[in-house]
């Protein structure tokens, strides 16, 4: 990982762990921009799983009757403790348990409860297509695009079609 990437993501992890502990939504959402910079420029896997993720978290912590679901605090807890520990070994530059924390937050959806696990799982997807948008957006191809994400060229088509990109 580039010197470079790897400050900007220990910088977005810092400040997403006090944006939760302070429930300051517009500072996810503002995170979650900033991301997409790296992201589209480096094409880095690490940038757009973060870009990713904060976009997703924005979403789900904007939602506030998912608070009301009984797993909610599992899934708080989880994602608190992973993005502290992520950072943490970032930081140490252990690759490997950087990523593992990060897969634990996208994991913590299986052991949700159904009504919780649909939603969650919902706005990840949608926020596939989203950021993948955005990426499009700033100059990669669709192809390229679909490729780095995982997603199908024609979600993403569809998707930026609908959105004027």
């Amino acid at each position: 990982m580039l010197e470079q990437i790897k400050q900007d993501i220990l910088a977005i992890l810092k400040q997403s762990i006090e944006a939760i502990k302070e429930n300051n939504i517009v500072r996810l959402r503002d995170l979650s921009n900033q991301t997409i910079h790296d992201s589209s420029i480096f094409q880095d896997e690490n940038s757009i799983t973060i870009a990713i993720l904060m976009y997703s978290l924005n979403k789900i912590f904007q939602r506030t009757s998912y608070q009301e679901y009984k797993d909610w605090k599992v899934f708080y807890q989880i994602t608190l403790g992973s993005l502290e520990k992520a950072h943490e070994e970032l930081n140490k530059n252990n690759m490997q348990n950087y990523q593992n924390e990060i897969k634990k937050i996208l994991n913590i959806i299986d052991k949700l409860s159904s009504h919780l696990k649909k939603y969650v799982k919902e706005v990840f997807e949608e926020s596939q297509i989203a950021k993948g948008s955005r990426l499009y957006e700033h100059g990669l191809s669709i192809g390229k695009t679909s490729e780095l994400l995982g997603i199908s060229k024609w979600e993403l088509m569809d998707y930026s079609g609908k959105t004027g990109i």
